[in-house]
């Protein structure tokens, strides 16, 4: 049995934005049942969590109408021909999803993410306000985490720090893990001292700890709010040591309903015999349950769970749906939040003995050994007290963890769906339109290839009853890459007639869009996994390299480096479309002029193939010479046959590249 904590207080206690310290707390249960259910996906009455609902419908009767109105009137983006209202009131229902890759993805997705934001006059559109969710995996969940928590700054000064209420930004230019670089021996000692006595307030309350909690306490000194440059290395500073990921429900704009409804993907194993494979390209099955966090739940849309417990109460071990011993308050630490969805430790576990523990994962493993776990703690992965033991779903299927103690917690990307897509084709959610900003490290430098939309249609056709469609795509990555897919962005899902939007509006279009070598300046976004520290002006480039690739379309294979003018219109129509298609109108001469630049099918494929050579061989014969870009300074992953952060994570330990301490 998990050790009892040892402090236990009122229920009323619960209501705070900050706990006293990273260590959860016991309370008294609550009279209402600790588990929701969210339907019965396989007879069609999926349905959101009660405080979900709430807030959507605030946000889109309260907050949306205008922002949609204003964006579909502006003319720096370009006029669709459609009436605003009757757009507006078929209301489109926008979902972004940010992709896992380290602080390459968080940078990626930060710089995506400022070109959208509606408060910049030079932007493409103000997705990131009319969006309704915003999801983040790993290095992406880093930079929703950040924006929700910090009350949706503007992205340059929540990176910098400059011009910001906060004081000191993402102090990238430390390492995550060696801020003092390899010889900063004093004040990396310090560091770790800090970090290792928080978590051991957590093993001493009873509760089990892993690496994963080191992992989160370092992540919180450079995405949340309390760390500067002048009180980095300082113990008596808090660093978020007690800030909450429920603590996003208490900034204003959430408060408002003016914030996209931000969400966490993880996923989760069964136990330690789920492990890499030579001939695998993830590392935990398809099959296996997929987790979210949000500010109010944390649990599952899949088959295989249907349900969810209240945030505030995670950490509460449950016996089909009941507790089994006092209540938990003060789980959901934002920093272990963000761990827990960038896990990937067991993902290097096996497969490589010898070389893949490195210096840094030994030295992080014997600093858990020495904070005394207490019995059942499971080393690299996150520890969750498993609120779904002995849990039986209403939808026939079973949960593959009932049986465990422990829920084990890895890396949303484990099972090579290193976009979190899922989340947003729950049925219940009803987003129109995908905006997925994939920064994954899946070719040999460091770019993104498609995998992680093979995998997610994969997914789908697994558990189709209790997700949307998905939209129809290339077979595998190698035909992503022969029709230059994986260098511009494109859309998927629009090239259906309006006579069938009855048996295809059900799924959203996805516009996929790529970090990409032909898109974006050599070297300036390819950088590797587990680099953990960038120099500032390294950070700026970065940024603007992504800003300025998502303001600009480069929609021909034949010329993939040529922005396209009509950018921000093309993509306002495929924004809309579903929309469009709901308020049966047809479109306009302008938008079909872009969705057929931009909509990928099957029946194009060859023609696109033929494109993407004509403009190889054109490049070829220009540079003899040339070679893929490596000049970011990254080693380039190694030739495993892996996808995306595990892929990148694999090549790094093996090639020596984290060796930190």
């Amino acid at each position: 049995m998990l050790q009892p904590a040892v402090l236990t207080v009122a229920a009323a206690a619960l209501v705070a934005a900050q706990a006293p310290s990273y260590a959860p707390i016991r309370v008294d249960c609550p009279s209402d049942p600790l588990l929701g259910r969210l339907g019965d996906p396989t007879q069609n009455n999926q349905t959101l969590p009660p405080n979900e609902q709430t807030y959507m419908d605030k946000r889109r009767n309260d907050v949306l109408p205008d922002l949609w109105r204003s964006y579909l009137e502006d003319s720096s983006t370009g006029s669709t021909g459609y009436s605003a209202s009757d757009i507006v009131n078929s209301q489109p229902n926008l979902g972004i999803a940010v992709s896992g890759g380290g602080l390459r993805a968080s940078l990626y997705g930060a710089g995506t993410l400022s070109a959208f934001d509606n408060r910049n006059s030079s932007s493409a559109g103000g997705l990131l306000q009319l969006a309704s969710y915003l999801a983040g995996l790993s290095g992406g969940s880093w930079t929703v985490t950040s924006l929700a928590l910090n009350d949706l700054e503007p992205i340059y000064a929540l990176v910098t720090g400059e011009n910001s209420s906060r004081a000191g930004g993402w102090l990238l230019d430390r390492d995550i893990l060696a801020p003092s670089g390899l010889l900063g021996f004093g004040d990396n000692s310090a560091y770790y001292q800090a970090l290792e006595e928080d978590v051991r307030a957590k093993a001493a309350a009873g509760f089990p700890i892993s690496i994963t909690d080191l992992w989160g306490r370092a992540l919180a000194y450079h995405f949340l709010n309390e760390t500067t440059e002048e009180n980095f290395y300082s113990t008596d500073a808090a660093h978020d040591q007690g800030t909450l990921f429920s603590s996003i429900r208490y900034a204003p704009t959430f408060q408002s309903g003016s914030m996209p409804y931000p969400i966490l993907a993880t996923t989760s194993r069964i136990d330690e015999s789920q492990q890499l494979t030579n001939d695998s390209t993830s590392v935990i099955p398809l099959e296996n349950t997929a987790f979210e966090i949000t500010p109010y739940t944390f649990g599952s849309f899949e088959a295989t769970l249907a349900a969810y417990i209240p945030i505030e109460y995670l950490g509460t071990q449950l016996s089909n749906g009941q507790p089994t011993n006092s209540c938990v308050n003060y789980f959901d630490n934002a920093g272990f939040m963000m761990g827990s969805s960038a896990s990937l430790f067991n993902a290097v576990q096996e497969g490589f003995v010898g070389a893949t523990f490195s210096s840094l994962l030994s030295n992080l493993l014997q600093a858990v050994t020495d904070l005394d776990p207490p019995e059942g703690s499971v080393a690299l992965v996150a520890n969750y007290p498993n609120p779904f033991q002995s849990y039986q779903p209403f939808t026939g299927y079973s949960f593959e963890s009932s049986g465990n103690e422990i829920l084990q917690v890895t890396d949303g990307g484990e099972d090579g769906q290193n976009l979190p897509l899922m989340p947003l084709l729950a049925k219940a959610r009803a987003v129109d339109v995908i905006f997925a900003v994939d920064g994954s490290a899946d070719t040999e430098f460091n770019y993104a290839n498609g995998t992680s939309l093979v995998a997610t249609a994969q997914k789908v056709e697994l558990y189709s009853h209790n997700f949307t469609r998905f939209p129809d795509i290339p077979h595998n990555q190698q035909e992503f890459v022969d029709q230059g897919l994986a260098s511009r962005p494109t859309f998927f899902g629009c090239n259906v007639s309006d006579a069938n939007m009855a048996n295809y509006s059900n799924y959203p279009i996805i516009v996929y869009h790529p970090n990409s070598a032909e898109a974006t300046p050599a070297g300036s976004t390819n950088y590797s996994t587990f680099k953990l520290s960038y120099p500032d002006e390294e950070v700026i480039t970065f940024l603007n390299s992504a800003n300025e690739y998502a303001k600009r379309g480069y929609p021909d294979p034949a010329t993939p480096n040529q922005p396209d003018e009509q950018w921000p219109l093309c993509l306002k129509c495929a924004i809309v479309d579903r929309a469009r298609q709901r308020a049966n109108i047809s479109r306009t001469d302008a938008c079909q002029s872009c969705l057929d630049r931009y909509c990928w099918s099957p029946e194009i494929a060859d023609q696109l193939v033929n494109a993407t050579q004509t403009a190889q061989n054109n490049s070829a014969a220009a540079s003899p010479s040339s070679s893929p870009d490596d000049s970011s300074g990254a080693v380039p992953a190694l030739a495993f046959p892996l996808g995306g952060l595990v892929g990148a994570a694999a090549a790094a330990l093996v090639g020596g590249l984290a060796l930190y301490v």
